[in-house]
């Protein structure tokens, strides 16, 4: 996936630390960045303009602007068209919830952590990633939203993926399958992989899913869960 990313941050060691991190995001992800950083608010209208960014990470509190902060350069850039995610670059949380005027996506406590940053881009791809799970059976494919599926199932030699109406069965393994899902799916036990967007909540070993039903969780891959889980409530 290709993502074009703004930062507006006037201080160059904390751009210089974000964008090492972003980069570092990239190449482990296989997504491929395109970074434009701005100091102040000259000319970032007329590149917003002109460009189609993805993202933009602004540092609410800039020296450069003496006018201005970057809540309301945000707010100008909204006015003007601007439909990509913020996540906003503080030092001082107070300032949080006043991005949501703008509806910030999220926001970054200074200094930025990689851990931190990471947990941001893997909730960023799993609500704006276009890929599918390509199912086949026979002579027939059919394109499934990776974000339709509430989990893999294994059910003798074949594997069922299951939608919230719907489900489909194929000759395949968990294995094969599992090669290729993005991070939001994780194994819960060795015959099924859930979709972590799906899960309603985790109590003992069971998780509760989106279309009311459960799956138990099995001894080894509970710590994942939890992890999986506590990572998506920090997003």
């Amino acid at each position: 996936m290709n993502i074009n990313i703004a930062i507006l941050e006037d201080n160059e060691n904390d751009y210089t630390l974000l964008m090492r991190h972003l980069n570092d995001w990239s190449s482990t992800s296989g997504n491929i960045i395109h970074i434009s950083w701005f100091s102040s608010e000259e000319h970032i209208y007329e590149d917003f303009s002109n460009t189609q960014f993805d993202i933009l990470f602004s540092d609410i509190e800039l020296k450069t602007c003496l006018h201005t902060s970057g809540i309301e350069i945000c707010g100008k850039l909204r006015k003007s068209g601007y439909t990509g995610e913020i996540i906003f670059l503080t030092a001082y949380s107070e300032f949080v919830f006043e991005g949501y005027n703008v509806n910030a996506f999220n926001y970054l406590l200074k200094p930025i952590k990689s851990k931190k940053l990471l947990s941001c881009m893997s909730r960023y791809m799993a609500l704006h990633m276009s890929d599918y799970y390509y199912y086949r059976k026979g002579n027939d494919i059919i394109q499934i939203p990776y974000d339709k599926i509430i989990y893999f199932f294994k059910n003798g030699h074949d594997v069922t993926v299951q939608l919230m109406q719907d489900f489909y069965s194929e000759r395949t393994t968990l294995n094969e399958i599992e090669k290729h899902l993005p991070s939001m799916f994780q194994r819960c036990h060795k015959s099924c992989i859930i979709n972590m967007l799906h899960v309603h909540s985790l109590s003992g070993n069971t998780v509760y899913l989106s279309n009311n039903t459960t799956q138990t969780v099995g001894r080894n891959y509970l710590p994942l869960i939890r992890k999986a889980l506590v990572e998506l409530a920090q997003c």
